[in-house]
């Protein structure tokens, strides 16, 4: 201790600043621009920084790692060089904190390696983002002015050059483990989380920078074996999609229903009646068959990105989601088919607009407008406590968008109503009492009771487009098997016994994932048996419609043709046989659309179309007002595409009582009492997200007049 301390009285003191300086710069300045950037981005978050560290300490502690270790794989540069680049790094961190804890406000999902641009992000949101000037201009002279001092002010001393590269090599070494995982990954170790169905949780457990890591790794995918531009343009040389037909085009339907499955795959003995009988009668009158879903309990985006696409989940990595980490650029799908031949194309989800990234991966997709949940008359506000909407908002949707249009329409509705939870309920009109175990009967009669609401909808939705003059194909199949709170008690040795091993057995595992699926024309239907993937339905609608696909749809055709229209899962291909060359090219045009170069731009014209311009969150394009007419003691607002849940905001954004009343045809009506209002005083309808974004307004109006 006394050499120490009689080193540091012989140090001049020049030289013993820069060297503190400098182990700031090396440790200080990671750890501070961590603590910085966690704080900003949690303020979207519900984790506040001192629970992350207590809650997560490992996870905290390697965010803190690779934090010194980037920050130290700049050791190797001169000194100032070193100070500059390390100071300039941590401004473009807190700046990356920064547009991430705007995207989780306004989309509920962090920066994944392919957002290249936040501004992407922000497209259906009025004022979404208010950036200050006055904040830009004195952060930039804050940076002036510290780089200035740095070049300046910071003494010239000589450098231990073997210590510099020795840490920054090992700095180096260990980004290179993080990445490759080898010879150990030290986020397996630390037991980072992927959230797959909710990526914020991810930057919430994993921290920003960790998480961004483990999202970017998920991005980086190596090409299939032949990869190349000659390869691509050779495919679409060789699959070119067969012209459209003549006559009368009918309206295309394509609903996904969350979780729905047949009742009776847990034992019919099991059951008192059918509770889905509408389904049934259509199934087994129709082109019907098994689609063996890519996903278990959750996953459902991916589901419809193969039915919209054509593409394929087996092509990407586990546990990611194609709308949240690819797509980030227009891909061909069903949608911009059907809208090349006139169709009017429409995305229906009934629940938040923001959820997988929906409002802004639906115009790449090819849809003109996407009504979410926020834009329909719900029974209760989403958000409200009362779970999710019930399956009658998604049928009058449909139909009301079907009316809302002279010409043809081709729709992608996805239906909630089957969403877990099941809690355990004691009763059920349909399930048998003794023949199970009880608490496997009690999570049964939730799902049942469940798929019997889901079911009665189908028949309404069907029977009002039989009263209807335009021929309409109709596409209706689950996503995929529901999971339930033990889901050994109900599929395992436990319950029915339906899979007793759901991942490590290729018989359990079939049995979770053959969900039963129908195709209704309502110009006649002759039952036929079709087993696919679900990447199949866009193609088969656009062949049933005489609609001309594309290259992807040409593959799909071929395959089905041959009899190949299941893509067998990566893991049991011992069982259900190797990917044919027709699946090989698919995964070529993925790659390249998803991954690679897009290729497919210049080598297949017109694969590739350009969103809508006018694309638009809601069925109507414009929030007007019609007009005001005074009754009494009240006023009523008369409106256009102004929905139920809409706030009447004065100019401070206080909040007025209005009374909704729907009128039809995308009107409506509110009732405002005459004490609230001042003459003079002007109003706006706006339409708010869970995330408290704006996702529509009309212009300021004036509801009573000034004398």
């Amino acid at each position: 201790m006394e050499l120490f301390t009689n080193f540091l009285k012989n140090l001049p003191v020049k030289k013993l600043a820069v060297w503190m300086l400098t182990a700031f710069f090396m440790i200080g300045l990671p750890l501070l621009t961590l603590y910085i950037s966690e704080t900003i981005v949690r303020q979207a978050l519900d984790m506040p920084f001192s629970v992350w560290t207590t809650e997560f300490t490992k996870r905290f502690a390697l965010n803190a790692i690779i934090l010194i270790a980037i920050f130290n794989v700049l050791y190797i540069l001169p000194r100032k060089w070193f100070l500059f680049t390390s100071f300039s790094l941590s401004c473009v961190l807190v700046i990356f904190a920064i547009a991430n804890s705007m995207k989780i406000e306004l989309r509920n999902s962090p920066i994944s390696l392919g957002d290249f641009a936040l501004l992407n992000e922000l497209r259906g949101l009025e004022n979404p983002v208010d950036l200050s000037m006055p904040l830009i201009i004195g952060g930039c002279a804050v940076f002036l002015a510290i780089t200035v001092g740095i070049i300046w002010l910071v003494p010239k001393i000589k450098e231990l050059w073997w210590m510099k590269a020795g840490i920054s090599l090992l700095s180096m070494a260990f980004l290179a483990m993080l990445w490759t995982g080898y010879p150990f990954s030290p986020m397996d170790k630390v037991q980072f989380q992927n959230t797959w169905w909710q990526q914020e949780v991810g930057t919430m457990r994993n921290g920003l920078f960790g998480n961004f890591v483990l999202l970017a790794q998920q991005s980086n995918i190596d090409p299939p074996e032949g990869y190349s531009e000659n390869r691509i343009e050779s495919i679409g040389n060789e699959y070119v999609p067969a012209g459209g037909t003549a006559g009368e085009k009918p309206n295309v339907v394509i609903l996904m229903s969350e979780a729905f499955i047949d009742p009776y795959h847990f034992g019919a003995e099991n059951f008192t009646e059918d509770p889905i009988p509408n389904f049934r009668q259509l199934y087994e009158e129709s082109l019907h068959g098994t689609m063996y879903s890519p996903e278990f309990g959750g996953g459902t985006a991916n589901v419809e990105f193969e039915a919209l696409t054509g593409l394929s989940r087996q092509f990407m990595p586990a546990s990611s989601v194609a709308y949240q980490l690819y797509v980030k650029k227009p891909l061909p799908s069903a949608a911009y088919a059907f809208k090349a031949a006139g169709y009017e194309t429409t995305a229906i989800h009934s629940y938040f607009g923001w959820y997988y990234q929906r409002e802004s991966v639906y115009r790449l997709l090819g849809f003109n407008q996407f009504i979410s949940g926020e834009f329909m008359d719900l029974d209760h506000a989403l958000g409200s406590g009362w779970g999710f909407p019930k399956d009658h908002n998604i049928t009058n949707s449909v139909l009301e968008t079907l009316d809302a249009t002279e010409g043809k329409d081709f729709v992608h509705a996805v239906a909630v109503e089957g969403h877990q939870p099941y809690q355990p309920q004691e009763d059920s009109p349909f399930v048998k009492s003794g023949e199970l175990p009880d608490i496997t009967r009690q999570y049964l009669n939730k799902f049942t009771d469940k798929m019997n609401s889901v079911d009665k909808e189908i028949g309404r939705l069907v029977e009002e487009l039989e009263k209807r003059s335009e021929p309409t194909i109709l596409i209706f199949f689950g996503d995929h098997y529901p999971t339930f709170g033990n889901n050994d008690q109900v599929y395992g040795a436990e319950g029915t016994q339906v899979a007793n091993n759901m991942l490590g057995d290729y018989e359990d595992f079939i049995n979770t994932h053959n969900v039963p699926y129908f195709i209704w024309n309502s110009e006649g239907n002759e039952p036929e048996e079709l087993d696919l993937s679900p990447n199949q339905f866009g193609a088969i609608a656009l062949e049933m419609a005489g609609v001309e696909g594309n290259a992807v749809t040409a593959i799909l055709d071929d395959m089905r043709a041959k009899g190949d229209a299941v893509i067998p899962y990566n893991q049991w291909q011992q069982q259900m046989g190797a990917q044919t060359e027709e699946m090989e090219d698919l995964h070529q045009l993925q790659y390249d659309l998803l991954h690679g170069s897009r290729h497919v731009e210049q080598a297949i014209p017109g694969l590739i179309d350009a969103p809508a311009e006018n694309y638009h969150l809601g069925l109507v394009s414009d929030m007007e007002i019609q007009e005001i007419t005074s009754l009494g003691n009240a006023y009523e607002i008369l409106a256009e595409g102004v929905p139920k849940f809409t706030k009447l905001l004065s100019e401070d954004d206080t909040e007025l009582v209005a009374e909704w009343n729907e009128l039809g045809n995308g009107l409506s009506s509110f009732t405002v009492n005459k004490s609230d209002v001042e003459a003079g005083e002007k109003f706006r309808f706006a339409l708010y997200d869970s995330l408290d974004n704006i996702l529509r307004s009309t212009d300021y109006f004036e509801i009573a007049e000034a004398p």
